[in-house]
């Protein structure tokens, strides 16, 4: 007997056990994601690539600011062709071409309201790796993309300086180790003021060798870098890096438009290439800012983000380019054959298709529910056997009266309703656990929306113990006087059943609406329930202790005799099937010619304390929670880091926190069937995290110098007045109050702050500036002169009606290599560029039925005057109204060491140097000051 009191006491279910053991296998699966997501340290020995060269790269590309309209970036230019000169120099097989011949147009954002159109001149540095395989060297072949620009107040060292520097390498070794397939690099310009590279390397001829990429990206700065998007299951095969960090849920996001910037893979897909996209996710309140720099990593994390990067490219591009049976290229036409993928710790990748979860979904869906109810039919006549059996439907001889029949029916009216309460519970819990995630949503988007950025693990401490709470509390209610659940096996078995059909439901959602390669997580959430209610159906089967029948357990011997107890009436039996114990008093049976002499009375078996089965919960909880909550936890940690600094940029804060409370539910839901006996003390330290880590966020400050505030600068020249107006784009929570009574040029000025046109959800101000803060685009002999008095020299423009309804345009910038044309009153319906050979637009490019209202032109040259005839909608000799305007990006603070030709925004120095520790500066659109003039003809 104490052999078996102290097994019960480890192994039945009971509150301690219970509650030690869930805490374990939740702690061990924290720690093990916590541990594994971290950035790995540079090996000693580094695969062959050379990290110590692709690390002094890195400095010299990410030295400084280099977009593509600065000198800066024509000296990165400069060195990376210089750097692959000197590798081809030596291989025979390895060819470098500075292409400065290609150019191209194309129309962009037809699906926006303000749809435009590109001109852009080429001058990609392109290397070919000539493959040793005959077969392969003239079609078939690999691409590695990267770009070199960075935007203009920022280093750029992840976005995109790692992905250059990592090609760099990958030059450098594919020299030495020649793939079987031709490998060829595209180490672009222009990517960041719209993939303007990629597009453009479409009209080179070896853009017609490769047949799949690999885009190496950074759209954040630093952390893991991230599988961010791959077109088909084929090149997803040759992602077998030995730390792979990968997730289906990403790729929906940009199907689904969730996620609205782009990258080179967007051209490379369009182009019909089949890839991979390979990028950075993490810290988006220092991309595109000062701090996306070596310097702006703390201790190695620049060189372990490096080598995650150059690790990843590696493995992959050893398959893409090694292939010659097709496993990396050969598809399954149709959506059916779409990946569906995701990591494990970082250890292992899980790989199938679309079409192989929407089989399993209906197998599922249809199989699931006629093999559980067959359980339950057949779990529910082993017991009523066993009942009669046992005698459990015997009645007395005595008639009850009817002084007592009122009782009787009180009682028999309370437990039905206790009834209905255990097997209402869950969905009463699920619904508390909604609504209070909701109220908790509501309160961090109205009370404090941009802690998150800073403090994210502690918001979702926040949320998932409002979860652990909202969950556990209403399945435990009510307690016995003892403290305990009555009956915890059979509302085990009914919260399992309950979640069963809850999953059941998202799974029918999931395939019939929303068929989405992330709903993964649904289908094997569903599969794990299902095979953890069979188990607690055979359990109640085997009629294992708790299962069994409190007038089964009343029965008591004497001296090897049996004796029933009898009912006596009053209270009546209650079914234990709806989690309550017999309240029967017992009574010794009739007296007999074998009673004994001596009086015996019966002692009932305890009905307040803990009994427990003993194993089946463990093997049901082993089911039915670790891959659930490991699923839900990995998708957790990559949408809280790649969503959580995304509110100034316009994200609504409903998105952010919802996102995250649905995904703390998710963790915490697989508990549910075992949450009656979780101890009383973790409720209260639970619950104590749950005040402390809401008050904190509710209150604490959102930003810091590691997290800042982002802000977005632009300033504006009207050349026909003079007017210069700087523009400042933020949160209005703190923009107008408490950053720009920072600036000295806002002193005495009217300040206008209105609703951001093109960043939903946040402000931008505008304030005119004097003399001391016009803007100066430098360069040769007008650098030296009065600005102000040389504004008609910044740009030289003419426009000529050409027909009825066409005009010839000429604009040439000073110390520039980007303008723009801007339609008003009337839209384009064609153009071309003079000097474009009559190329017309790229083939699957054209332009929409209402027209264009832009046209960016883009030159490879300085100061290049462009000619563009244009073609407009409507009705003919209508007058068209417009501006034509230039951009530049220079700035003093940026040209330190290089780059330096005289160009000056003081307005940005001055943003820079008096905005609050707790906030960076960046820009607002290509160029950060434009100057233009009207017309109208």
């Amino acid at each position: 007997m104490g052999f078996l009191s102290g097994l019960s006491a480890v192994f039945a279910f009971r509150t301690v056990p219970t509650t030690i053991f869930l805490a374990i296998i939740y702690a061990a699966i924290f720690s093990t994601l916590l541990v594994t997501d971290q950035l790995p340290s540079v090996p000693k020995h580094t695969l062959g690539l050379d990290f110590q060269q692709a690390y002094d790269d890195l400095h010299q590309v990410a030295a400084r600011p280099h977009p593509f309209n600065s000198h800066a970036n024509v000296i990165v230019r400069s060195y990376i062709l210089n750097r692959v000169k000197d590798i081809a120099s030596a291989y025979g097989h390895v060819a470098v071409d500075f292409d400065i011949s290609s150019n191209a147009s194309w129309a962009s954002g037809l699906l926006s309201t303000n749809p435009y159109a590109v001109y852009y001149e080429s001058d990609n540095v392109l290397v070919k790796i000539e493959g040793a395989d005959t077969e392969y060297q003239e079609s078939g072949g690999l691409l590695l993309s990267a770009h070199w620009d960075s935007v203009s107040t920022a280093p750029g060292a992840t976005d995109d300086g790692m992905g250059v520097v990592t090609l760099l390498s990958m030059v450098k070794y594919f020299a030495e180790n020649r793939p079987k397939r031709t490998v060829v690099f595209n180490i672009n310009n222009g990517e960041e003021d719209g993939l303007n590279g990629a597009h453009v390397f479409m009209e080179h001829p070896w853009a017609k060798i490769t047949d799949t990429f690999l885009n190496l990206e950074g759209a954040a700065a630093g952390g893991r870098p991230l599988l961010f998007r791959v077109t088909s299951r084929a090149p997803l095969a040759s992602w077998h890096s030995s730390r792979p960090h990968a997730n289906v849920i990403t790729s929906d996001a940009f199907a689904r438009g969730v996620i609205r910037s782009g990258t080179d893979y967007t051209v490379y897909e369009q182009a019909g290439m089949k890839g991979l996209d390979f990028a950075f996710y993490r810290g988006r309140s220092r991309y595109h800012t000062k701090y996306d720099s070596i310097p702006g990593m703390a201790g190695d994390q620049s060189k372990n983000a490096l080598w995650a990067m150059m690790e990843g490219t590696l493995s992959s591009s050893l398959a893409l380019a090694n292939d010659i049976k097709g496993k990396t290229r050969n598809e399954s036409g149709g959506r059916a054959g779409e990946p569906v993928y995701f990591d494990l710790f970082g250890t292992i990748m899980i790989v199938f298709t679309l079409e192989t979860l929407w089989i399993v979904n209906i197998v599922l869906l249809t199989v699931g529910p006629i093999i559980l109810f067959l359980s339950i039919y057949f779990e529910h006549i082993v017991r009523v056997t066993s009942r009669i059996r046992s005698g459990y439907y015997r009645t007395s001889d005595d008639v009850v009266d009817r002084q007592n029949f009122a009782a009787y029916m009180a009682e028999a009216v309370k437990y039905s309703i206790e009834g209905c309460w255990v097997w209402s519970k869950f969905w009463i819990a699920l619904l508390l656990s909604v609504a209070f995630q909701l109220l908790l949503v509501i309160g961090y988007a109205k009370l404090n929306p941009f802690v998150i950025h800073t403090h994210p693990w502690l918001v979702f401490a926040s949320a998932l113990s409002l979860a652990y709470l909202t969950t556990v509390l209403p399945i435990t209610f009510p307690l016995t006087k003892h403290g305990v659940v009555p009956a915890p096996e059979q509302q085990k078995l009914s919260v399992l059943l309950h979640q069963y059909v809850l999953t059941w439901g998202l799974l029918v959602y999931t395939t019939s609406v929303l068929t989405l390669g992330g709903t993964y997580f649904v289908t094997i959430w569903n599969a794990v329930v299902l095979l953890a209610s069979l188990l607690a159906c055979i359990e109640g089967m085997t009629s294992a202790r708790g299962y069994e029948d409190e007038e089964q357990r009343q029965a008591h011997y004497v001296r090897g005799i049996r004796y029933d107890a009898v009912s006596n009436g009053v209270n009546g039996h209650r079914d234990a099937e709806n989690g309550h114990q017999s309240r029967d008093e017992v009574e010794d049976a009739e007296p007999t010619e074998i009673t004994p002499l001596v009086a015996q009375r019966s002692e009932p078996a305890p009905s307040g304390g803990e009994q427990g089965a003993i194993g089946w919960w463990i093997a049901q909880s082993l089911v039915a929670v670790p891959l659930p909550v490991i699923l839900a936890l990995h998708i957790t940690v990559i949408l809280l880091f790649a969503m959580n600094q995304t509110l100034t940029d316009g994200t609504s804060p409903y998105g952010v926190y919802g996102s995250l409370s649905i995904m703390a539910l998710f963790i915490v839901l697989p508990i549910a069937p075992f949450s009656m006996n979780m101890h009383r003390w973790l409720n209260g330290i639970i619950l104590i995290i749950f005040v402390l880590s809401t008050l904190y966020t509710y209150l604490a400050f959102p930003f810091s110098q590691e997290t800042p505030l982002k802000v977005y600068f632009g300033q504006s020249v009207d050349l026909d007045t003079s007017r210069v107006v700087t523009a400042l784009t933020g949160p209005r929570q703190f923009l107008s109050s408490a950053i720009i009574p920072r600036f000295p040029s806002t002193h005495n000025q009217v300040v206008n702050c209105t609703e951001g046109l093109d960043r939903l959800g946040l402000q931008t101000c505008k304030w005119e500036v004097g003399d001391t803060f016009v803007p100066s685009p430098g360069g040769g002999k007008h650098h030296a002169m009065n600005i102000t008095s040389s504004l008609d020299k910044w740009i030289t423009t003419s426009v000529k009606r050409t027909g009825s309804n066409s005009a010839h345009i000429k604009v040439q910038g000073l110390n520039t290599r980007s303008c723009t044309l801007q339609f008003s009153s009337k839209r384009v319906r064609d153009f071309n560029l003079v000097d474009d050979g009559g190329k017309g637009l790229q083939a699957g490019s054209e332009v929409p039925k209402d027209g264009l209202e832009q046209i960016r032109l883009w030159s490879r040259d300085w100061e290049k005057e462009f000619e563009v005839d244009v073609d407009f909608v409507g009705g003919k000799d209508e007058k068209a109204k417009g501006r034509v305007s230039c951009g530049w990006a220079e700035y003093e603070s940026a040209t330190v060491g290089g780059g330096q030709s005289g160009g000056r925004i003081p307005s940005l120095e001055e943003v820079i140097l008096f905005l609050p520790e707790w906030a960076v500066v960046s820009k607002s659109s290509s160029a950060l000051f434009d100057a233009g003039r009207e017309f109208e003809i």
